[in-house]
């Protein structure tokens, strides 16, 4: 008897530790939501609520560039509805992003689109990003030293840690927030990982 138990239990260790190691990013997520409150927005599980739900395999949150183009391109709004509701804006580093992602991601298996450096360059001028992290007085940091280390969650993080000085400089230069498509995050992501 108790050997059937060891041989039974060994299978459901080995199950639950490899469980528990793909639930933890998302449980973090979870838990993250909640803490940010996410939740008093875009609803309890990212369904939706006074903001555009988030959660579910078709969702804004389908793939890690997905999230980050949605994130960006509704930057301005989240933060004015963020500083109505008296909530701090949080800052998120890339692994808070990651987790978040795998909370609201629903386990989807979508992938990321395949950046191309060159269209990423043309992107980066179009969209006045290079107006100023190509330009040295303007204090925005030139991101070519940085090359290699980008992804959507480092995208994600640097939005919440500095969009509101971007956005500051862009006002003050009578310029708009851009809005990016998930094509052109990834394309973005794949010209600032070259060493340029």
């Amino acid at each position: 008897m108790i050997r059937y138990l060891l041989v039974l239990a060994l299978p459901l260790t080995i199950l639950a530790a490899l469980s528990g190691c793909s639930g933890g990013a998302s449980a973090r997520g979870e838990k993250l939501f909640t803490s940010l409150k996410c939740a008093s927005c875009h609803g309890d599980k990212g369904q939706g609520g006074s903001a555009p739900a988030l959660a579910g395999t078709s969702g804004p949150v389908s793939s890690p560039d997905d999230m980050a183009a949605a994130m960006w391109s509704h930057a301005t709004r989240m933060w004015q509805a963020v500083d109505a509701a008296k909530i701090e804006r949080p800052q998120i580093t890339a692994g808070q992003a990651e987790d978040l992602y795998a909370y609201l991601s629903g386990g989807s298996s979508r992938r990321n689109p395949v950046g191309a450096a060159a269209r990423g360059q043309q992107v980066f001028e179009a969209k006045l990003c290079a107006s100023c992290h190509e330009q040295v007085d303007t204090g925005a940091p030139n991101l070519a030293a940085k090359a290699g280390q980008f992804s959507a969650f480092s995208m994600v993080s640097a939005l919440w840690q500095h969009g509101a000085g971007m956005l500051a400089r862009m006002v003050a230069q009578n310029k708009q927030w851009q809005v990016l498509s998930t094509q052109e995050m990834a394309d973005i992501i794949a010209y600032l990982n070259t060493t340029k």
